[in-house]
Parts: C-alpha cells; sequence; structure tokens
C-alpha cells in the first residue's frame, strides 16, 4: 500500500508546518505531539521519514517504531495544513496497513482484534442480556454504533425520542455491533472486511431506505470505505444526523437558553468537509447562544481518541483531550456539543476529572431539548 505514495513521501519539503504554527486559530498542528517525549518522529515530518525507511528496509521493524507509527489519531490536521498538499493520512493508513500485513502489532491492538473477531465489537461482550427477535423493518434505521451503545447511551435516547417526535418511521438497530472502523483505521483491513459483512448482513435485514448514524465514523464506514475499499455493496442511503435533521426540523421550537461551544470532529470536518452543517442545526435553535473556540474547522484541535489512540496510548489521549476542553472553557460556555460519540465521551469524562463547570453534550441531545421544551405561547413542536 505504501508503495502507491513512494512520490510523495519524497515531495515532503520537510517544512515542519505540520508540527507548531504560530498563525491565528492555530497552537498545535498535531495535537498528540505536545504530549509525546517529542522526537522528530512524533509528528508528521519526521512519520514520513520513518515510512520512507519502512518502504525501502532501511529499519528494523520494533515495537518502539510501531509506538511513533500508531500514535498518530488520524485527523488529519497536518494534512488540512500541509502547503505541499501532501495525502498524509492516507500515507499513514498505508503505512499501518502494511506493518499489520507484515505480521507487526502492538500488544494493545492485539486485544482489540481478538475482540472484534469474537464478539464484533471492541469493547467486548455485552453483559447485558438482550431478546432479538426479527427486526422491526422501517424507512429509517438508526445504527447508534458501539461507542455510542455502549457508553453514551444519552445520546440513544436523544435520538429516538426525537424521531418519536417528529413522526419518522424508524427502527433502532438492536444487535452490538461495531462498523469495524477500529480495525481499518490500525490497518487490519481483512479483518475489517469480516466485521462489515457481518455487521451490514444485520443492518440489511431490517430493509432500510435510510441508515441514520450519529457517530461520524459509522457515517464514513458506511458511506465510503465499505463500497470504495471493502467491495460492500450497500442497497440504502446514508445520512449523518447533521444532514438528516436540518430539513427536518420545525420552523418553530422552543428556546434552549444556553451559552455553549461546537467542536469540529476530525471525521466530519476534515475527512468529509461537513462544517456548516452542524452550525446550521444549532443557529435553528433559539436562544441558544454558540460561540467558537480558537481553534475551529479545519484547524480544530483533535480529541486525541482516534486512529487507535485510545486503544494504545491513553495517558497521550487524556492529555490531548485536556487541550481542547482548555480551550472550550476559556470560550465562557456552559456546554461543549460535539455529533462525534468518541469525543461526546472523552470530553464528558474529562469535564469531570478536571471537575470543570461545563458539561460535555451531544448535538442530538440539545435537539431533543429543542424537540421537548415547552414552546412558547401560540407556538406548536410541528
Amino acid at each position: 500500500m505504501l508503495e502507491k505514495y513512494r512520490q510523495e513521501l519524497f515531495d515532503c519539503s520537510r517544512c515542519g508546518f505540520c508540527r507548531v504554527w504560530g498563525w491565528s486559530g492555530v497552537e498545535n498542528v498535531c495535537p498528540t505531539y505536545p504530549f509525546t517525549p517529542g522526537w522528530e518522529t512524533h509528528y508528521a515530518r519526521g512519520r514520513v521519514r520513518l515510512a520512507q525507511a519502512t518502504l525501502d528496509g532501511e529499519v528494523a521493524i520494533t515495537e518502539h517504531l510501531l509506538e511513533h507509527a500508531y500514535v498518530c489519531t488520524l485527523c488529519s490536521s497536518c494534512e488540512a495544513h500541509c502547503p505541499v498538499g501532501l495525502p498524509l493520512s492516507d500515507i499513514f493508513h498505508a503505512w499501518r496497513t502494511d506493518l499489520a500485513e507484515g505480521g507487526h502489532v502492538l500488544p494493545e491492538h492485539e486485544r482489540l482484534i481478538s475482540l472484534m473477531r469474537r464478539y464484533l465489537n471492541p469493547y467486548g461482550p455485552n453483559m447485558e442480556e438482550n431478546e432479538i427477535g426479527k427486526p422491526d423493518t422501517a424507512s429509517v434505521l438508526y445504527y447508534p454504533g458501539c461507542t455510542t451503545t455502549r457508553m453514551a447511551p444519552e445520546i440513544v435516547d436523544a435520538v429516538t425520542s426525537s424521531l418519536e417526535k417528529l413522526n419518522i418511521d424508524f427502527a433502532l438497530f438492536q444487535e452490538d455491533t461495531c462498523c469495524s472502523i477500529p480495525l481499518y483505521e490500525i490497518g487490519h483491513i481483512s479483518e475489517a472486511e469480516d466485521v462489515a459483512r457481518q455487521t451490514l448482513e444485520l443492518i440489511s435485514a431490517y430493509e432500510p431506505d435510510v441508515l441514520l448514524t450519529t457517530c461520524p465514523a459509522c457515517f464514513k464506514a458506511f458511506r465510503s470505505i465499505y463500497p470504495d475499499e471493502l467491495g460492500l455493496t450497500l442497497d440504502f442511503d446514508v445520512q449523518h444526523i447533521t444532514q438528516f435533521m436540518l430539513p427536518r426540523l420545525p420552523d418553530h421550537v422552543a428556546e434552549v437558553p444556553k451559552r455553549v461551544t461546537w467542536h469540529d470532529p476530525c471525521i466530519l470536518g476534515r475527512h468529509l468537509g461537513m462544517y456548516d452543517e452542524p452550525r446550521e442545526l444549532l443557529k435553528a435553535v433559539p436562544g441558544l447562544e454558540m460561540v467558537e473556540m480558537h481553534s475551529n474547522r479545519e484547524d480544530a484541535l483533535c480529541c486525541g481518541a482516534g486512529g487507535g489512540v485510545y486503544f494504545s496510548a491513553q495517558r497521550t489521549a487524556r492529555d490531548a483531550v485536556g487541550a481542547r476542553l482548555e480551550q472550550a472553557e476559556a470560550t465562557g460556555a456552559q456546554e461543549i456539543i460535539t455529533s462525534c460519540p468518541n469525543c461526546h465521551v472523552r470530553f464528558r469524562q474529562g469535564t469531570r476529572i478536571q471537575r470543570m463547570d461545563m458539561q460535555a453534550k451531544s448535538l442530538a441531545e440539545i435537539i431533543d431539548e429543542a424537540l421537548k421544551a415547552e414552546p412558547a405561547e401560540g407556538e406548536a413542536l410541528t
């Protein structure tokens, strides 16, 4: 896979702009670099050189090398700020794929792979016993994803409540499976395809016209990775909650008087270019004051959880979350809002650990608040 990018590897000008810029709105281009020992190979320029050395057999593949390859969250911030325009996320993913195919795996990722193979879920077995009968068919199928189901059930509750309020014909995906993107991100493509096929088979039993997602990673997996890279055919449309809700939100919803700040998830933003849709949704809620963080849109700091980093380098991930929360707190916002369950869970944990007055909320919860709240006199929700 890395051979495809041989020319791009040598197009790197080694300018160092992928480390730190002093430009307005940008603090650290790489979200994890400030929380590493600071070697050259802890940010994009050095990783490009290390990938070159791997491709040409100039370096031994050791666990230490793997740690440098996998402390990257694949957030694409380096790519967004690269003056040469290198496809850095694709390069680093191809590098991981070659390492994985060569049998080189971090011990922490071995556990992840084992859990996914056995349970179709990176979090292991579900301790709750759910009896699942024949799936309910519906026009819209809401697929929460593994992190939302296991760690953020409040998002599931908010989405289902909103869909009921809007009289949408929907069903909730009941099986406890993953879209397979954790395996894909660490380069284990064949294992990712196997999990994806099983998950897609379970989804197809619902016969949906639209698959609704709240997780940007799931959205990207179904929308592009499945058909374009894994060769899987989908017989339904795939929509993220931001694009699904915007045209369906009633003209008049109740006020939600609070000051919030929006966090751009890396996949929804830099990967998929969806910056405006969530902001338009927030602006459609009267009484909601939205303030931007110092780093936003393509400059937004990553929460530190992506690319398998949460599974292999939790201290680094935790420190990256702290840096983003400091930016959020500086806005004076009462809540930090995002539409990514991984970001949401890390922010929820981080605000508690740092004892912040600010709370972490999902975009789905804000929309549900607007639909649930009492409308002003003379107005209705629909």
